[in-house]
């Protein structure tokens, strides 16, 4: 009989030394699923056997394990090493560190057109054109492209809308964009606008680009030319804002990264500043994973391994604690060889390394702050309900539809960092609504979400199941979703919140394991659970709209007599929106060639008979 999960575990944990070392665990196809490092061998394989300490992402970690396969190793130092390096090749699903930042975003200027786009840009830097990053967030990014459309006017649009050639985009007339795509500039002073936003974001130097604007605006003056003197004064100003904001320069130093680390109560936060061109491109927090009582030195080591396994590596790094020349050869490799890594005593560096270390402890102490807050919440939901396992994940439900028309589910998703945008999910509902005219199941509709969810949770390789479900509705919604989970043999508590009488807001019914409970108005856990109530209820709100709004679209091109799929999307391109098709004189309908002049008049007595 083969032994699985705590069974195998069980099994090894007796035959493994009390010797420091890497240990894996496989799946039944020899997939990796986790690798981790150990002062002691044994004694760390043997936490896994206690199940109620786990999360339930380990919980199922430990249920896939069919076998386990151990490196004994001389010093911890070099089963730290090895966990790096097996990480990096392997990438098991169940090793979080930084999984989620492997992609930086840059702001691209492509090389392929005449008038260059500018755009935010992730992943793989195979389309000639001009990179500049990275950027610390997307956020950066975007603030970024908005400040050097205003002084630049360098266009956002797509390639298609300038190919058309004759509509003026939204841009143009908010002074962002030079007009491309109503022919307003030429190729060549395109170009020179293009030349002008390379130099400032490849130097970072706003001083040639501010006398340039200067002297414009004075010839623009004294020709009278008073509309383009004011947008260069516009233009000179968005100038003067990067350069008051962009307050942190690094003197002598092109490109460098700085990181501070904090540690308190075995949990840690990093904090990485990055520098490109002597400018700032913000900075971000990160929260690896590692054992309680790891110290700092060994949690930067294997931060900047598993950081830079992806990355390009800047000349310069500084950070708050020694790496010595043993550990650069031995633990980061040869990728590092030639790197300057620094702990600055004093002058500028120093003072770049402050922030970091400012920033590091105050992101630090705001998560330690909302893990204890979640950890509060969860504790009363456990108390409450009579529940016996802890809370990592919850998962909301709701649905939304017009009288059973555009039906949709949605779900979001809830942990100690907040919600999880990235997990959240979209149903559309496939119930017949024809068949349905005089009975708007939505008892049904949340049992299609839920079988949906979780019906092949079992055979899905990366399913991260949740600790609790949350319901928007009442009994009945609660017990389609208990029906659900039943049947799928999933055992995940489920609780319903359903609106009071009143359908006022503190009133609300929580419904747990056929009883119904009540909090007062004030009560924190309350606003707790209402917070991801609304939360989702917005989601599913807002993803009806859309599809409804969406829908109405398709129904009113499908009416247009003539107009097939390759028509449908002609008219699109022209005119962008249903209404601007709808505001269309008869003039500009007959601008679209591709189309017969017949059917053009068709659509223009469709609109305006209506």
């Amino acid at each position: 009989m083969t032994l699985q999960g705590q069974e195998i575990i069980k099994a090894t944990s007796k035959t493994l030394p009390n010797q420091p070392g890497v240990y894996q665990m496989e799946d039944n196809k020899g997939n990796i699923l986790y690798i981790g490092k150990a002062k002691n061998l044994s004694n760390r394989v043997k936490n896994y056997l206690s199940l109620n300490n786990l999360t339930r992402r380990i919980q199922r970690m430990v249920s896939l394990t069919n076998s386990m396969s151990f490196f004994v190793t001389n010093t911890e130092l070099e089963a730290i090493i090895l966990e790096c390096n097996l990480i990096k090749k392997h990438k098991p699903r169940f090793n979080v560190l930084l999984r989620d930042d492997k992609s930086f975003p840059y702001i691209f200027i492509s090389s392929e057109h005449d008038f260059p786009r500018i755009e935010k840009h992730r992943g793989a830097k195979n389309k000639p054109g001009r990179y500049y990053g990275p950027f610390a967030s997307p956020d950066a990014v975007n603030r970024t492209i908005n400040t050097i459309q205003r002084i630049f006017l360098i266009r956002s649009c797509t390639d298609k809308e300038v190919s058309a050639g004759n509509k003026l985009c939204f841009n143009y007339y908010l002074k962002r964009c030079s007009g491309p795509c109503g022919q307003k500039i030429s190729k060549v002073a395109y170009a020179k606008l293009i030349e002008a936003a390379d130099d400032f974001l490849s130097s970072g130097n706003s001083k040639n680009v501010h006398k340039n604007f200067s002297n414009q605006m004075y010839k623009a003056s004294k020709e009278k030319n008073f509309e383009l003197a004011a947008s260069l004064r516009d233009r000179m100003k968005a100038l003067e804002h990067i350069a008051q904001n962009n307050s942190i320069k690094i003197k002598d130093i092109k490109d460098a990264d700085v990181f501070a680390i904090s540690t308190k109560d075995g949990k840690s936060c990093i904090y990485g500043s990055f520098f490109r061109n002597n400018t700032s491109y913000g900075g971000k927090a990160f929260y690896p994973d590692h054992d309680k009582l790891s110290d700092e030195n060994e949690i930067m080591l294997g931060f900047l391994n598993i950081f830079y396994a992806e990355k390009e590596i800047p000349k310069i790094i500084i950070t708050n604690i020694n790496i010595n020349k043993v550990d650069r050869l031995g633990y980061l490799g040869k990728n590092f060889e030639n790197i300057k890594i620094l702990k600055p005593l004093k002058g500028p560096k120093k003072n770049l390394l402050k922030f970091a270390e400012k920033n590091s402890r105050i992101n630090l102490e705001l998560k330690l702050n909302k893990l204890k807050s979640f950890d509060n919440f969860t504790y009363e939901i456990k108390k409450l309900f009579k529940i016996d396992i802890d809370i990592n994940k919850i998962e909301a439900y709701d649905n939304s539809h017009t009288f059973g028309k555009y039906p949709v589910g949605v779900m979001v998703a809830y942990n100690n960092n907040g919600f999880m945008k990235s997990n959240y999910r979209k149903f559309n509902i496939k119930f017949n609504i024809e068949e349905n005219k005089n009975k708007v199941d939505d008892y049904y509709m949340m049992k299609e979400i839920l079988i949906r969810r979780f019906k092949n949770a079992q055979f899905k390789k990366d399913f991260d199941l949740p600790d609790l479900l949350l319901i928007d509705g009442g009994k009945g919604q609660y017990n389609s979703a208990q029906d659900v989970m039943h049947d799928l043999k999933i055992n995940i508590p489920i609780i319903a919140m359903a609106k009071g009488v009143e359908r006022e807001s503190g009133k609300e019914i929580l419904i747990h394991d056929k009883f119904t409970y009540r909090l007062s108005e004030n009560n924190t856990l309350l606003h707790f659970l209402q917070n991801i109530r609304d939360e989702v209820h917005r989601f599913a709100i807002t993803t009806h709209r859309n599809k409804r709004s969406k829908m109405s679209i398709k129904s009113v091109y499908d009416d247009l007599k003539g107009i097939g799929p390759e028509r449908k999307k002609i008219l699109k391109k022209h005119f962008g929106s249903i209404e601007s098709l709808k505001l269309a004189s008869l003039e500009e309908l007959k601008k679209v060639k591709s189309i017969p002049e017949n059917i053009l008049e068709e659509i223009y007595e469709y609109f305006h008979s209506l």
